[in-house]
């Protein structure tokens, strides 16, 4: 037998899983330690039933230890280690114990190898633990299964502004666009409604600058032309009438980029800014140069 025998003939591993599946987890933890002092090998097996008898104590510290040393001598039990977690998590979170629970999560995302971990309903609380990990690829997936399975859900809409979070995270600015997009339509009086135009804007504004530092004005020229008219928030028109007008004169469009500069100045009547500033130094440069025409 791989963790050596009892007194009654059978394995010390058996005696083990005998006194765990009758609940009688304080015998079972006995068990395997009094086969420890008395310098019995230290089998994974072992290992894994001490681990999962402390944790039904509540010890989760000596459960955590157990889990680890069995994972470091047999690389194979992670998964077993991470279903484990995993079973302990949701049953947690059903009982209300969502402190519980989410530790729980961390431990079973820890041990899976094979990022196949599925919570169910819990899925988009994994995704907070990930992206409070900054594992945004992670968090990404977690978020996406949720959705996939509970669209119709009362928290879908936060789901949907964390999985467009970290798609920003992630540099993916594209997809985030698209969410922040569905999202408005999908939910068009929800509480997020402010924060999800803000973001989509502010969003829209970055393309259309990464768009002009590359050279492609065409491309930053459209996107900013809702903007620069209707964005909800002043700043964003401000910045995209100001771009407009750099745009203009790279298309040496002197007209156009005179109107969007003043643009810039009517939004700022009264007030003063960096933008502003500039705005007035173009306009004053682009007259004096048509006078000297």
């Amino acid at each position: 037998m791989a963790a050596g025998h009892s007194c009654g003939g059978k394995s010390v591993l058996e005696e083990a899983v005998k006194e765990y599946e009758e609940g009688r987890y304080k015998e079972t933890i006995f068990i395997v330690r009094h086969h420890f002092r008395r310098g019995g090998e230290r089998h994974p097996d072992l290992l894994f039933i001490a681990g999962k008898a402390y944790l039904r104590l509540g010890s989760e510290a000596e459960a955590e230890d157990a889990f680890a040393e069995c994972f470091s001598k047999d690389t194979t039990k992670a998964d077993a280690i991470s279903d484990y977690f995993k079973e302990e998590a949701k049953t947690s979170m059903e009982s209300g114990l969502a402190l519980k629970g989410k530790r729980f999560m961390r431990q079973a995302i820890l041990y899976d190898g094979e990022l196949s971990l599925n919570f169910g309903f819990y899925n988009a609380r994994a995704g907070d633990i990930m992206a409070e990990q900054k594992d945004y690829v992670g968090a990404v997936r977690f978020y996406e299964s949720f959705l996939d399975a509970y669209p119709d859900t009362s928290g879908a809409a936060d789901v949907m502004m964390s999985l467009g979070n970290a798609y920003e995270e992630m540099g993916e600015i594209e997809k985030a666009i698209e969410l922040y997009r569905r999202l408005h339509d999908r939910y068009p009086k929800s509480r997020l409604k402010t924060t999800v135009i803000w973001k989509l804007e502010n969003l829209l504004y970055r393309m259309a600058e990464e768009s002009y530092e590359g050279g492609n004005l065409e491309e930053a020229e459209n996107l900013l032309a809702d903007l620069a008219s209707s964005a909800s928030a002043p700043l964003v028109r401000e910045r995209a009438n100001f771009l407009l007008g750099e745009v203009s004169e790279q298309n040496g469009d002197t007209r156009a980029a005179l109107r969007y500069y003043r643009e810039v100045v009517n939004l700022n009547l009264g007030s003063s800014g960096r933008l502003l500033e500039k705005a007035k130094e173009r306009i004053e440069a682009l007259e004096f140069a048509k006078k000297r025409q």
